[in-house]
């Protein structure tokens, strides 16, 4: 592990709460990491936790095969939802419940091609993950925007969903912004 890795596993470890941490630790021991991709909140949170504080609540993945989960879908009670809000290859969302104790975290998995979209590598509490790029998040949460909208959704608006991508947007673009203007040195860096 070199010194960024360490860098980024202190500020994992004091940023990332206990639950996920524990999900995550089991996504590590149990499904061989080269076959997925974290999408969502993780990817937002890697992307953007050297200027931002960012809160993971659930995990969201990216897959090309079932099979590759099966280790974790043998072991997590798991569900088949249609996907309301992403497209899938199949439709289709797999949501995998972490329990500890009473409290629990949705593990929440899309089928999708994965030469349709750019991935990175981070580490992530340590371990190098693959993740949607910094340009594919920012440009997913634009794209959301317009499709969230009360007039856009009618009857079925979320404004929570609204908001959101409206405010990861905003830090994406705010990045962007000012390394643009050569001025990204004022944001204070959360890294140690």
């Amino acid at each position: 592990m070199n010194v960024e890795n360490t860098s980024f596993l202190e500020y994992d470890k004091k940023n990332i709460r206990g639950l996920q941490q524990m999900a995550l630790e089991f996504l590590f021991n149990n499904v061989n990491m080269s076959k997925i991709v974290f999408c969502g909140g993780i990817a937002d949170y890697i992307n953007l936790r050297e200027y931002y504080d960012i809160t993971i609540n659930d995990i969201d993945l990216i897959y090309e095969n079932e099979l590759d989960l099966q280790p974790m879908i043998t072991k997590l009670a798991t569900k088949k939802y249609v996907s309301k809000f992403y497209k899938t290859k199949n439709g289709e969302a797999l949501v995998n419940i972490f329990r500890v104790g009473e409290t629990s975290i949705n593990i929440d998995s899309f089928l999708r091609d994965f030469s349709r979209s750019t991935y990175t590598q981070s580490p992530l509490l340590g371990k190098m993950v693959w993740h949607t790029s910094f340009e594919e998040s920012k440009k997913n949460h634009n794209h959301e925007i317009h499709l969230n909208t009360s007039e856009a959704k009618g009857i079925d608006y979320q404004w929570k969903r609204l908001y959101k991508h409206s405010r990861k947007a905003s830090l994406y673009n705010n990045v962007t912004f000012l390394e643009e203007k050569n001025l990204i040195h004022t944001i204070k860096k959360n890294i140690l």
